[in-house]
């Protein structure tokens, strides 16, 4: 028979199992730790998370061998190891979900009754289990990484991340690159090394390189592609080989912004310059928002009608013709609704002056943050709520 011990705990374990809070919970966790994992879609970790949650539950709750649902650990460490992210932050990812679930455990079996020999037992059981995983993650992902070194294309790969990493500056000759040319930053929105397959041809050019770095596809090229794309990319201006990293840099933080705004095809990065000094600077923007717009009420839908109108009207050069065709109403109807609009707040629909400009850029940075806050630290994975405009 069953300790009773061991069967409460099963009983805990297949009620975590079936709560969606306990995955997600995880996840969080994992993207808190690694900053890698973290700059990942959710989506992505939440999938692995769950396949591994699930291969752990099977074997403690159902009996179920360990090594017939290995297969899930496998497909983690090959994943990452193609995206160019590093074991260690794999691995930080890991260990902040296990600690996770061991202290989930800990804080529910305090209502359970669960002797604590019984409960230890239970845990090292569990933690057996979860260093097979490990052990299998890390023995995976450096078989999968020594077999990249074996062609051209991932020794290349390996310097071009080495490159956009701030490394020396002869690794733009290892690359392939000559550092009297300039060449454009392209990252594409795909994490998946499958689904990154089907558009890694579009973007690779004789004098590039396309692959895999810190889990999105990326692309240096002389040319920005041709094709017309379903999905997000972001383009940088051509750069010396030698600026690269910095431009790097500016795609993958612009590359959140846009799908933040569900933005889709190539996008360049100069063209996202506001929406990005807005949302990397989180703070500034709840400061114009509270100076100019502290009588509206965010739960309110009418105040969050004029504050979109404003918005729209800002976005189309204050031509009200424009704005009703944008937002689909009379024109009179946007008239009303800047009125009512200046009756709230100080906003001014015809500023005159030498500083119009710098009045529009500090209404539209307001409306912005507050019709869509940022939160301090924006997520790759867009996670923030995209703005309503969907501009």
């Amino acid at each position: 028979m069953m300790p009773a011990g061991r069967t409460r705990l099963r009983r805990l374990l297949e009620q975590m199992r079936a709560d969606p809070d306990t995955v997600e919970g995880v996840t969080a966790a994992a993207r808190a730790r690694s900053v890698l994992v973290g700059a990942l879609p959710q989506q992505d970790v939440q999938r692995h998370i769950a396949a591994l949650m699930a291969a752990v539950s099977a074997a403690y709750i159902d009996g179920v061998e360990l090594s017939d649902n290995i297969h899930v650990a496998d497909r983690l460490a090959e994943d990452r190891a193609l995206q160019g992210i590093p074991l260690g932050a794999l691995l930080e990812g890991f260990q902040a979900g296990r600690q996770y679930v061991m202290h989930q455990i800990f804080e529910r079996t305090t209502r359970t009754g669960i002797e604590p020999d019984e409960l230890f037992a239970g845990l090292m059981e569990l933690d057996a289990l979860a260093n097979a995983l490990q052990n299998r993650l890390v023995y995976v992902y450096r078989e999968t990484e020594l077999s990249l070194t074996r062609t051209t294309h991932a020794v290349r790969l390996q310097a071009l991340r080495r490159l956009l990493h701030k490394g020396p500056a002869g690794t733009a000759a290892a690359v392939g690159l000559d550092p009297h040319r300039r060449y454009h930053c392209v990252i594409a929105d795909v994490s998946a090394p499958r689904e990154a397959r089907q558009f890694e041809a579009a973007l690779t050019t004789a004098d590039g390189l396309c692959g895999m770095v810190d889990g999105y596809l990326c692309a240096v090229s002389g040319r920005l592609p041709e094709k017309d794309f379903d999905i997000l990319l972001v383009a940088a201006p051509a750069v010396p080989a030698s600026q690269l990293a910095g431009a790097y840099r500016l795609c993958q933080t612009a590359l959140a912004s846009a799908r933040r705004r569900q933005l889709r095809g190539l996008q360049h990065l100069t063209s996202l310059a506001l929406p990005l000094s807005v949302d990397t600077h989180p703070a500034l923007g709840r400061m114009l928002a509270a100076e100019h717009l502290a009588c509206l009420d965010r739960d309110d839908e009418f105040h969050r009608l004029l504050a979109k109108t404003a918005l729209t009207y800002l976005e189309h050069g204050g031509r009200t013709d424009l704005v009703a065709g944008a937002l689909h109403v009379h024109p009179n109807t946007v008239k009303h609704r800047l009125r009512r609009m200046a009756e709230l707040t100080s906003f001014d629909p015809t500023p005159n002056g030498n500083g119009s400009l710098a009045h529009a850029l500090r209404w539209w940075w307001a409306l912005q943050s507050w019709l869509a806050p940022v939160a301090d630290k924006l997520k790759l994975d867009g996670e923030a709520e995209s703005l309503e405009h969907g501009g």
